[in-house]
């Protein structure tokens, strides 16, 4: 062998080891989304505990078929897929436990109307003024013999 030979052949094994170690970096560059995938089946579980089967079906049907993405993308070892499909599913598991919460909220804010205001789904019901008017002065007890009340007066002074 000649010097250009031995040349060339250090150049290659060289550019060889250079690309080997720029993919070997590029493949370490992207750690494992564990924590991600933790945090989604978390939030998944979150959303179950507040009734999301209930009352957000849609969203928390898609977190779990998301987080299910990610998990088969990281048995192909494609981190940055995987990484991407646990966020949406962490995400959407967020919004159906909110969306189950507000609809838990607004039943316990219907029962309570119902508890305060019993009439407030009766037919007829509406418009009809309580028992015990504010509009009407009462008039003072019969029992003292003497009354002090006087009948409302007009702006004349005249009853």
């Amino acid at each position: 062998m000649n010097r250009n030979s031995i040349s060339t052949l250090g150049w290659r094994a060289a550019a060889i080891l250079s690309a080997s170690l720029g993919l070997a970096a590029c493949a370490g560059s992207v750690p494992p989304p564990t924590a991600q995938l933790g945090a989604s089946a978390q939030a998944i579980q979150q959303a179950e505990r507040a009734g999301a089967l209930e009352h957000a079906p849609a969203e928390f049907q898609s977190a779990r078929e998301k987080l299910a993405a990610a998990d088969a993308a990281m048995r192909e070892d494609e981190r940055t897929q995987a990484r991407r499909l646990a966020e949406q599913a962490q995400a959407d598991a967020e919004l159906a436990t909110v969306r189950s919460q507000r609809a838990t909220a607004q039943q316990a804010a219907s029962a309570v109307r119902t508890l305060a205001n019993p009439n407030a789904g009766m037919p007829g019901a509406a418009g009809r003024a309580p028992a015990a008017s504010a509009a009407a002065p009462l008039a003072p007890s019969a029992m003292s013999g003497t009354s002090t009340w006087s009948a409302p007066r007009t702006l004349e002074g005249t009853p």
